[in-house]
């Protein structure tokens, strides 16, 4: 079994070598800390040259410390194993040691003194034990944090190369369509040959809306076409101007968290140091107890050699950790800088919108249909059309109302029946006639005017049919109202002029259309009849009437003589020029009706027309 002070100084011998070759390594990155003050591209003011140049000396400084940390990941990684390697050790001589104790305390002959000093080692080799968990666990979490910087380090130097490669020209933009200007035939950019790029991806942002072309591109002026390429254009900057940010901020973000791996990587070797300290302070500790117990001169001296060398290692590891404390200095420079720039960059962006903003408006305003240019083009493209559909509206009118009662009185003479032959039928057709062809020349003179004015019919009868379905369900009365008056019509039930009751209401047919009936009584009051609540009618001049004439007659006056004289009065009201046609046929003598107090009732009828 070796003694546990000889693997202790093969460790500290391990961890001087590891600590100087890393503390050699380290002045490079001590060199490229003190030349990164340099900066990152600091503002959208510099030119472009300028940010070439400082891009190009920040990806360099950043390949000179990713080729370092690369070369410290190797150095971190064969620490960590020569102190895992180390820990088993102890931890094996430390349950070798801890079996012997137990044999020892479990014998009743062992020496005390044997057993005193096993129970110290076991408890130095547990304490050594513990240093080394420690050490280990922070070379670990060094070597973790390092491989983690790498990566990161990696995509900021990809990120730098791009946003280089953005400035020098040699990755091109992949606009969307609907932003990428369209070169035209008189452009002679359109012409030359582009030589093929790298596209960049568009960052995840709504592209800006673009105005909606109402006409097409031939119809259009020349300003309209001319504030398009405008627009399309100053849309391409803003989109451009919005990749170039993301970029920014995607570099800024990596240099964020390259400076939080380094004061990872700060306070893990702090943490390291205080370690070691504790090792010196222990290891010092040992050594004046060796001393008392007149330990061997060869173990005294190697405990010396030990500690001087884990001196050695804190003192390189202080210079290291300035070494580090400078580089994230700067990194928190480069960081302040970018900062700054990132306002510019920023209020750089905003500007371009505004611009995009001012330009869309303009192309709105051109392509508006109250601009001057635009109603003098659409006066004099759809004007004339417009007017030609109404004059043939107002001229369908005027012929419907002047010949709408003529049409109708042609067609009822047609059909046969006395009924037909009158007027009453033909103005009331007339009248409803009038009032339908009115709605029906109204309604595709509108839709005509609206075709020609550019409006798109198949959203107009969209929204009429939605329109009226709606009103079908909120006017349930009056759809019943009109198929009423329409069943009235067709059925020829009354016409203007019929004596007609509905319910209770007598009267004279002044007016009759698809709606409403409108009736005046004998006192001469006017009734708005809706043609839905007409249930019953009785028409008392229906192709023709029978008026029953009552005449009182004294009861000294011959009956008879009486009787004949009505009869002949009523013969020759039928022979009279003035009622010649409205009398038809004798009159009916029905005789004595009654008895009064004053004398005696005569009834007869005549039939009219």
């Amino acid at each position: 079994m070796k003694p546990s002070f000889t693997k202790t100084w093969l460790t500290l011998l391990a961890l001087c070598l590891l600590s100087s070759r890393a503390l050699a390594q380290d002045e490079p990155r001590r060199d490229a800390a003190e030349a990164a003050t340099v900066g990152e591209p600091s503002s959208e003011s510099a030119s472009d040259a300028t940010r070439v140049v400082r891009i190009r000396q920040v990806i360099e400084l950043d390949s000179e410390h990713l080729r370092w940390l690369r070369s410290e990941l190797g150095s971190r990684t064969r620490w960590f194993e020569r102190l895992a390697a180390g820990m088993g050790g102890v931890a094996e001589e430390r349950d070798e040691t801890s079996q012997r104790l137990a044999a020892l305390e479990a014998n009743p002959d062992s020496d005390p003194e044997e057993i005193a000093a096993v129970r110290a080692k076991l408890q130095e080799l547990q304490e050594d034990w513990s240093l080394y968990d420690v050490q280990t666990d922070l070379a670990l979490k060094g070597e973790k944090a390092i491989r983690q910087q790498l990566e990161a380090l990696e995509k900021k130097i990809s990120k730098e190369q791009r946003a280089l490669g953005l400035l020098t020209g040699e990755i091109e933009v992949a606009l969307p369509e609907k932003t990428r200007p369209e070169p035209t035939a008189a452009s002679p950019e359109a012409a030359k040959p582009v030589s093929p790029r790298l596209p960049v991806p568009i960052p995840s942002a709504e592209p800006p809306p673009t105005p909606k072309r109402a006409q097409s591109s031939s119809a259009m002026t020349s300003a309209q076409l001319q504030a398009q390429r405008v627009l399309a254009r100053k849309e391409g900057e803003v989109e451009k101007s919005k990749i170039e940010l993301a970029e920014f901020v995607e570099r800024k973000r990596a240099l964020t968290r390259q400076l939080e791996f380094e004061e990872g990587l700060a306070e893990n070797e702090t943490k390291e140091i205080e370690n070691l300290e504790r090792v010196v302070t222990i290891f010092t500790e040992r050594l004046e107890k060796y001393r008392e117990s007149g330990a061997a001169a060869e173990k005294i001296e190697r405990r010396e050699r030990g500690l001087r060398e884990i001196a050695r290692v804190i003192e390189e590891r202080n210079e290291s950790s300035k070494g580090r404390a400078a580089y994230i200095a700067t990194l928190v420079e480069r960081l302040a800088h970018l900062d700054e720039a990132e306002l510019s960059v920023t209020a750089a962006v905003d500007a371009k919108q505004e611009e995009a903003v001012d330009a869309r408006r303009r192309a709105k305003w051109l392509e508006s249909p109250i601009h001057p240019k635009n109603i003098q083009h659409w006066a004099r493209e759809r004007g004339p059309r417009i007017l030609l559909v109404l004059l043939a509206a107002f001229l369908l009118l005027s012929f419907v109302q002047l010949s709408a009662r003529r049409i109708a009185r042609t067609l009822v003479r047609r059909r046969r029946g006395s009924r037909s032959t009158g007027t009453g039928r033909a103005d009331t057709l007339a009248f409803s006639f009038r009032s339908v062809s009115r709605v029906l020349i109204v309604v595709f003179a509108v839709l005509l005017v609206l075709q020609e004015a550019g409006v798109d019919l198949k959203t107009v009868l969209g929204g009429a049919a939605i329109l009226g379905v709606a009103i079908a369900f909120g006017a349930q009365d009056l759809m019943r109202d009109y198929f009423s008056g329409f069943l009235i019509l067709a059925e020829d039930q009354y016409q203007l002029g019929d004596l007609i009751t509905i319910g209770t209401v007598t009267g004279t047919v002044e007016s009759v259309n698809m709606r409403v009936t409108v009736l005046r009584d004998l006192e001469g009051r006017v009734h708005f009849m809706p043609n839905g609540n007409i249930d019953h009618v009785t028409n008392r001049t229906y192709a023709w009437g029978r008026p029953v004439i009552e005449v009182p007659v004294a009861y000294d006056e011959d009956v008879d003589r009486v009787m004949d004289a009505l009869v002949q009065i009523a013969k020759e009201l039928g022979q009279d020029p003035a009622w010649e046609g409205k009398v038809i046929g004798d009159p009916e003598m029905l005789g004595v009706d009654k008895f009064t107090e004053y004398g005696l009732v005569i009834k007869f009828m005549v039939k009219t027309k």
